[in-house]
């Protein structure tokens, strides 16, 4: 091992802290680096003498270089590397004027990388932190190691350094999701660096943690434990063994699976007792080399089994999302909850999505259907599905969302149309339907069930803009079987439905200006509906020339070319705008000035 240190002894002759060799640039060289010894305080400096073999660090060696600089620190050695002797070992000693005194020799390096550490063990603490065991490195110039994760693609990514040759177990103490052992199995490896910064290779057989997963199976009152293989001990796993604390007592060994087996059943428990289990890997090669997982800790338990599930409301929000609720037995263990939705009835259902359930289980739950449904379009039907443990279903009977439907029917007349709103173990009272022309919704007329259609009037807002919006909502009695008993009155809304008005444009077909009715001295067109854009009224005279523009829609023609009255005739007019829904609208046509 290399000594950095700077020790003074009496009559003992110091010896160059040799570090370094490394092949040169020169095909052949090897350049050596060290740092000089302490003054000796018995003679003075006569040499530095350096000795070289390639049979091996036990040699033999020959001296191949003497050195009379005291301040020198490196040495090229010419020629020495072939392919048949690629590896050449060296080991530096001080000579002084002091007979009779002990000489020392420096530390022995070679030319090469280090040698790749090789991994003993990976185990996960009961803390929940990896640990990594390898052997030192077998160069006696490491002076650190690099640790890595081990990626799938075979590179690697460094994630710690330790110093000194020994330093050979390694605790890795990252607090990122993503090389958490408890939650992922981690794989390791480590490479080797030497005081000159030479790297070896990482090792390329990396070894991982276990990832020790438990579940109950409280249908079979037994406890499933399974995990993952432990990869790259030279002869393989001999066997799996499980150990297990009951109620904080000692962990003891339950029983053990063989090399190929990846789970176990654990059933020496009672209903509730608390558990830590742990799997302990013990290698074919040396049984005292051994891998722990982390530390699972459960409660066994039984299914309860559930008493009740039943869908409170289906609704349709401004978004066009549908939201539905549903209440459960709290005393129920469930693992998730499988929407159903079909458009056609309330048989054929697809599944939707699958939620989990939540702990502790509330008694009334939420979900919004917002992916491809389209509730504008037609009705949907729902339902909704608890699983157990034990796959046990339980459903929760059906609802249907209201689809309000609507256009135009005639001038001024908007038609509505809408489905029943249905439910199980629901009632609808009646129906509201409620209306807004952009000051708000408000309520507009209440329906008895039976009743699924509606003519709306507009003749009394020809002074809107024309967008006209609805949507209906029902109001319905909940009553609930036992257990649950439930009992209230809910709404449910539809979807909103917008009917735009197009514009509807009246324009005279004569005017007189300086007449006796002022309504008529002027020719403006009137625009019932909407906010035009881009609005253009021109007057064009029989030889097409204009005498009249106006952008302005409360603007109209009063009968004058550039401020002088126009003879009596037929005047071309030209209109175009464009209507709230982007519609291009143009019209044109001859009006009559009378004098």
């Amino acid at each position: 091992m290399l000594a950095f240190g700077l020790r003074n002894f009496a009559q003992v002759v110091q010896a160059p802290f040799l570090y370094c060799a490394t092949d040169g640039a020169t095909n052949g060289d090897i350049n050596l680096t060290w740092g000089n010894p302490a003054a000796n305080p018995c003679g003075a400096f006569t040499q530095y003498n350096i000795f070289a073999s390639s049979n091996g660090p036990a040699g033999p060696y020959t001296q191949i270089a003497t050195i009379t600089n005291q301040a020198a620190t490196t040495y090229t050695a010419q020629g020495l590397v072939s392919n048949n002797n690629p590896t050449w070992y060296f080991y530096m000693t001080t000579t002084y004027n002091c007979p009779g005194a002990t000489v020392l020799s420096s530390d022995t390096i070679n030319n090469q990388t280090p040698a790749t550490p090789k991994i003993i063990s990976v185990s996960v603490t009961p803390g929940g932190q990896s640990v990594v065991t390898f052997a030192p490195s077998t160069s006696e110039q490491t002076t650190h190691y690099v640790l890595y994760y081990y990626l799938p693609n075979g590179n690697a990514i460094p994630w710690d350094t330790v110093y000194g040759i020994n330093n050979t177990v390694v605790t890795d103490t990252t607090t990122l999701a993503a090389h958490n052992p408890t939650q992922i199995s981690q794989v390791f490896t480590v490479a080797a660096v030497d005081s000159c910064g030479g790297i070896s290779s990482f090792n390329t057989s990396p070894q991982n943690t276990i990832l020790a997963t438990a579940a109950n199976t409280e249908c079979q009152r037994q406890v499933n434990v399974s995990w993952n293989k432990y990869i790259n001990w030279p002869q393989g796993v001999a066997e799996y063994q499980v150990w297990v604390s009951k109620n904080g007592g000692p962990f003891t060994e339950d029983g053990f699976a063989d090399s190929s087996t990846l789970y176990y059943a654990y059933t020496n428990f009672n209903t509730g007792d608390s558990l830590q289990i742990y799997v302990l890997a013990t290698s074919a090669a040396d049984t005292n080399i051994i891998s722990t997982s982390n530390l699972i800790h459960l409660r066994a338990i039984i299914v309860q089994p559930h008493s009740y599930i039943y869908l409170t409301n289906v609704t349709v929000n401004a978004a066009n999302q549908i939201y539905m609720t549903w209440t459960i037995d709290t005393i129920a263990q469930l693992i998730y909850y499988e929407i159903l939705q079909s458009t056609t009835d309330s048989i054929n259902y697809l599944p939707a999505t699958q939620l989990n359930v939540p702990s502790p289980l509330q008694h009334f739950e939420t979900y919004g259907d917002s992916d491809y449904v389209f509730p504008q379009n037609n009705p949907y039907y729902y339902e909704i599905d608890a699983y157990d443990s034990c796959q046990n279903q339980y459903i929760s009977g059906f609802a249907k969302t209201i689809c309000l439907q609507g256009g135009l029917y005639d001038y001024y007349v908007a038609k509505l149309t809408w489905n029943n709103f249905e439910l199980a173990n629901a009632t609808v009272m009646y129906y509201n339907l409620y209306r807004d022309f952009g000051n708000g919704f408000q309520l507009l007329r209440t329906f008895q069930p039976g009743t699924n259609q509606y003519f709306d009037s507009l003749q009394a807002f020809l002074n809107e803009k024309g967008t006209f919006c609805y949507y209906i909502e029902a109001v319905y009695f909940l009553n609930l079987p036992n257990p649950s008993g439930y009992q209230d009155t809910l709404r449910s809304t539809s979807n909103q439905v917008c009917i735009v008005h197009r514009p509807v444009i009246y324009v005279p077909n004569a005017f007189a200006p300086g007449g006796g009715v002022p309504e008529n001295t002027t020719f403006k067109p009137t625009i019932i509906y909407g906010s035009p854009t881009g609005y253009s009224l021109i007057i064009f005279n029989r030889w097409g020339g204009k005498v009249f523009e106006s952008n302005d829609p409360a603007i109209g023609w009063d009968g004058t070319d550039r401020g002088k009255e126009v003879e009596m005739g037929g005047y071309a007019y030209l209109i175009n705008f464009t209507a709230d829904d982007g519609t291009a609208i143009e019209r044109k046509g001859m009006v009559m000035l009378i004098r």
